[in-house]
């Protein structure tokens, strides 16, 4: 019986290229809340301003882990195929 494995492996995703897109998407948005909102002598409305600043950078960073991880499970099911035989 021969042995016909595929040897041709699928490449793992990018991490530098979504990391850094992620780093500067998550500096737009926050940079965009804090010009839009600082400009304020209230201290309630501040805070505020900086919760919202972190929360939508959170968001970047969860929806840009989550597309990361869609990537994985995707290569993953690729390759799962492959090495079951």
């Amino acid at each position: 019986m021969a042995n016909t494995t595929d040897t041709t492996e699928v490449p793992p995703p990018d991490f530098i290229g979504p990391a850094i897109r992620c780093a500067l998407e998550m500096l737009l948005v926050g940079a965009l809340v804090l010009v839009v909102g600082l400009p304020t002598t209230n201290a309630f409305y501040l805070g505020l301003v900086i919760v919202l600043a972190v929360v939508a950078m959170v968001t970047v960073l969860f929806w840009s882990l989550n597309q990361q991880m869609e990537a994985w499970i995707a290569r993953a099911r690729r390759t799962g195929s492959r090495s079951n035989n």
